[in-house]
């Protein structure tokens, strides 16, 4: 009796024994592996940097009799300058298959500058004035972006880098501020410069948007990704207000006047530098 109670013991024990050796032989298999190679991450911040190329802004004179107007065939919409631009983002991993983020962007100056040849000025008739109108838009935006994690099938491995695709949209407000407007004429031989109209700094609120197509590149384990993309970015509208001061036979008057008017349009190469945490 004694003996089979030692042996009932004897197995139970060895059978206690390698089940919690296999217990712990899965757990190391699975849970540590799994762990290191797929961190939960939640969050996301990025900065980034880019350079604008900007297109036709759909500029043209609010009021022909008020404002010297430009030769046949000439136009007034000309692109603004071409600018670079910084921005930062944080952002939240909200599912599996995307990613929310609100940032913050920065643009140097927009500069609009059209020579005109063969123009004239309000009340003439013969088309024997060159003019120069030029003015400034600093632009600014706040931005809601949203950014797919594509599945992991569609991501290359070369070597020790993770090549992923970034496909993403972003839409908020877009900060205009048009200033220094202003247009010169240039009359008799040898030519003469004089302002004859300028306007004043106006700030105009409104809707930006961009689309995002690009490319990553992530070394393996770490949490951090660079890359390059393509933006097209719509700023928003900008205007000029309605106050100009005209000079008119050398006399500068205030008053209301239809406002110079366009859009931020352009196309965008965009650096960036992910991390998660």
């Amino acid at each position: 009796m004694n003996n089979l109670i030692k042996i009932i013991v004897f197995g139970t024990c060895f059978i206690s024994e390698n089940l919690l050796r296999s217990e712990l032989l899965v757990s190391s298999l699975i849970e540590p592996d799994s762990t290191v190679a797929n961190p939960n991450y939640k969050w996301t911040n990025s900065s980034y940097v880019g350079y604008a190329w900007s297109l036709k802004a759909g500029i043209t004179n609010p009021d022909l009799s008020k404002f010297s107007k430009v030769g046949p065939g000439d136009t007034d919409d000309t692109p603004l300058t071409n600018v670079s631009y910084a921005g930062i983002s944080l952002g939240r991993h909200v599912c599996k298959w995307l990613t929310m983020s609100f940032s913050y962007e920065i643009f140097n100056s927009f500069n609009y500058q059209s020579y005109h040849t063969g123009g004239s000025l309000p009340g003439q008739t013969t088309l024997d004035s060159n003019f120069l109108r030029s003015f400034s838009v600093l632009h600014q935006s706040a931005l809601l972006n949203f950014y797919l994690d594509l599945p992991k099938k569609c991501n290359i491995n070369l070597g020790d880098l993770c090549v992923k695709p970034v496909i993403g949209s972003g839409l908020g407000v877009g900060v205009n501020q048009m200033s220094a407007f202003q247009t010169l004429t240039f009359t008799g031989t040898p030519a003469v410069a004089s302002l004859s109209t300028q306007g004043f700094i106006n700030l105009q609120n409104s809707l930006a948007w961009y689309v995002n197509i690009g490319v990553s590149f992530q070394p393996k384990g770490t949490a951090a990704n660079f890359g390059v993309a393509y933006r097209y970015y719509d700023g928003g509208k900008f205007s000029s207000g309605n106050k100009y001061i005209v000079n008119d036979s050398n006399e500068e008057a205030l008053i209301d006047l239809a406002a110079w008017t366009g859009k931020i349009k352009t196309n965008q190469l965009k650096l960036f530098l992910d991390f998660d945490f």
